[in-house]
């Protein structure tokens, strides 16, 4: 299949948000079709593994790094209940409150929050700092951090990194050992239904680290008599996994099967190039990601006329560029926006 229809597989729609492939309807209703003959406790052998080893793929880790659970959130919260007590975590002013609720909900044990802008959080990097937290792409509008600076600074003071890919994996190229955590939500680039999560560890945390939610799913032995007491835990990520939505996961699949085939660099392009022949056409500056934000009066009628969807918040509109839009979708836009 040529790169052209790959990206044509991907549907298309007027800058709303994320869209599945064509392909995931069709294997959400296989799953469904197949549900007489599955058993949950076989369920490693249907499309967790798969689903597992596609997301590997995508961001450039082994699969045995990589927890499976249901939100960015609760998986943050395996990171903020390892913080050992009265440390202090960084996160930059304004950062999405899935990666600060789970710090905030800790401060019963002594844990503090610092905060600093985004362009300074490197150079705010101190030696009681534990853990910097953050988005590699911000939500609130677009803005990239420098992950380069800011991992070597958490190394030079020996801060862990958990780094938020929900706003870049699925469009943004990055360097994943620049972190010593990732987590990542599905519904947004990577045009998955809102569930699964993944949380990716370093390999010397995978062991380290103290499971928050044990249970049979991130046992050794999954298929052992579901009694007693003595379920070891699996050796490798899984051991962070929650009994999965598999409906969610089987979703999923083809969409990151998808990107895999076209390949962050090329959707990069794409989006970046729109979001900057967009944000030319609106006379504002783009900052280089896929997320566009402008302030335009009566913003949520003038889209709604046109059934266009965007995130509203009084006259302030954010636009996620994604690979089924196309120039003629930005010129609309520019459009309705001037």
């Amino acid at each position: 299949m040529s790169e052209a229809e790959l990206m044509e597989d991907a549907g298309s729609a007027p800058a709303r948000g994320s869209l599945p492939p064509r392909g995931a309807p069709v294997r959400f209703a296989d799953f469904v079709l197949d549900l007489d003959g599955y058993s949950l406790s076989n369920a490693d052998g249907g499309d967790i593994p798969l689903t597992r080893s596609e997301f590997a793929l995508l961001i450039g880790v082994e699969p045995a790094r990589v927890g499976v659970g249901h939100t960015t959130a609760a998986l943050v919260n395996v990171v903020a209940a390892n913080v050992q007590s009265n440390s202090r975590v960084l996160i930059p002013e304004g950062e999405h409150n899935s990666n600060t609720i789970p710090f905030a909900a800790q401060r019963h044990r002594g844990i503090t929050i610092d905060s600093a802008p985004l362009g300074d959080l490197a150079a705010a990097i101190r030696p009681h700092h534990a853990v910097v937290a953050l988005s590699l792409v911000q939500s609130f509008d677009g803005a990239i951090a420098d992950l380069s600076n800011i991992s070597g600074q958490c190394r030079r003071h020996g801060a862990l990194l958990c780094l938020d890919l929900t706003q870049a994996a699925g469009w943004l190229p990055f360097d994943p050992g620049l972190a010593d955590i990732l987590v990542c939500s599905s519904y947004k680039w990577l045009m998955g239904p809102n569930g699964p999560a993944f949380i990716v560890l370093r390999e010397s945390l995978v062991q380290s680290f103290r499971q928050l939610q044990p249970n049979w799913f991130a046992c050794a032995d999954r298929n052992a008599a579901p009694y007693g007491m003595e379920f070891p835990a699996a050796i490798s990520a899984s051991r962070y996994d929650v009994v999965p939505g598999l409906i969610s996961a089987s979703a999923l699949l083809p969409s990151l099967t998808l990107i895999n085939q076209v390949g962050i660099p090329t959707i990069h392009r794409h989006n970046t190039q729109l979001a900057a022949a967009l944000c030319a056409r609106l006379d504002i500056a783009h900052n280089g990601s896929a997320i566009v934000v402008t302030d335009t009066p009566d913003a949520a009628r003038k889209l709604q006329a046109r059934n266009i969807r965007a995130t509203v918040r009084g006259d302030r509109v954010r636009l996620a560029i994604h690979i089924y839009n196309n120039m003629d979708e930005i010129e609309l836009l520019a459009k309705v926006l001037s």
